[in-house]
């Protein structure tokens, strides 16, 4: 009387970390093309006008300098400053070598044009900027999204797509924005608080470091919110729910793959910085950092898409064992 098949035969293990990130850049080489948004961006952001918010930073500055709140101006914030190109907001959804190395640190053929709009202008240029790359963002990955479960990818499909993941990933920042504030305004108080007792110093040190683990913690763990947006058409708490179970049932090779997505985000465009200095040898570096950025998201994807089956069936498994306790 033979056995029955395992578990592990039924349902294959889910591919490596190396073994995804060689399926993901696969799957690029049959479709180059879709790392044309990025290289699109980054020439937009390399060629393409600047738009100083200086405004914003003179009158923050003005503001926190007025006597009632200490009547001492305050070190200008620098992504605020005039050397700060507003249109580098549109890249925060998308990897950019141009938003990653400064504009001001890529050679250019020619003296760009500068635009410094007043202070009303810039709050809604800054805003708009912000609406638009949430949306070109997430119609990014919501394309890259459609590739990875082999679909077509029709227009009036991809469109509706896009207009839900965008919806979602903006009820999502905007919830992370409520809790900061949040937070920011517990931890302000229990600071003056503790100085206030004379135990300012020693409360800042814990505070500090309890800050950057909550900070890692929650990096990690909310990894793959936007894949689960775009593959699993998740809402903002069911996302950071997904995320945290691919963090719970396959932690260890969370770990190395979230590992090595940093080392070649951060590494790549140290690495080019040698092609970015000559005007001409520009386009090659952003070709390179627009090729290995987008098969990097295609691995994340691939990555959730195999692991989110098993959450989800184990939370089948425990609702069955549930209802079945209960009758």
């Amino acid at each position: 009387m033979g056995s029955a098949p395992s578990r592990s035969l039924r349902e294959p293990a889910p591919a490596g970390v190396i073994d995804t990130i060689g399926t993901a850049f696969m799957i690029l080489n049959r479709r180059p093309y879709l790392a044309l948004m990025v290289v699109g961006l980054d020439l937009l952001l390399w060629l393409g006008p600047r738009i100083s918010v200086s405004e914003i930073g003179r009158a923050v500055n003005q503001l926190l300098s007025r006597p009632e709140l200490g009547g001492q101006a305050p070190a200008p914030v620098p992504v605020l400053s005039a050397d700060f190109d507003a249109l580098v907001i549109l890249a925060s959804l998308i990897p950019s070598l141009v938003a990653a190395l400064g504009p001001d640190n890529i050679a250019l053929p020619y003296q760009p044009l500068v635009l410094q709009p007043m202070l009303a202008a810039s709050i809604g240029i800054v805003f708009s900027l912000f609406l638009a790359s949430i949306g070109l963002g997430m119609s990014y990955w919501t394309i890259l999204a459609h590739v990875v479960r082999g679909e077509r990818l029709r227009r009036a499909q991809l469109f509706r797509s896009t207009l839900r993941n965008t919806l979602a990933m903006l009820t999502y920042l905007g919830l992370l924005a409520l809790a900061a504030v949040g937070l920011s305004f517990l931890a302000g108080f229990t600071l003056f608080g503790a100085t206030l007792l004379g135990l300012g110093d020693i409360v800042l040190v814990p505070f500090t470091i309890a800050a950057v683990v909550l900070t890692i913690v929650f990096y990690i763990g909310t990894f793959f919110v936007e894949d689960a947006i775009v593959l699993s058409g998740a809402g903002p708490f069911r996302a950071v729910i997904y995320s945290l179970g691919i963090c719970r049932i396959a932690f260890w090779p969370t770990m190395r793959f979230i590992a090595a997505s940093l080392i070649v985000q951060l590494g790549l465009p140290l690495a080019l910085r040698v092609f970015t200095q000559n005007a001409a040898a520009v386009p090659f570096a952003l070709v390179s950092h627009s090729y290995v950025a987008t098969g990097l998201i295609l691995a994340s994807l691939l990555f959730y898409r195999e692991r989110i089956v098993i959450v989800l069936r184990q939370g089948t498994n425990v609702k069955r064992e549930e209802e079945e306790s209960r009758q």
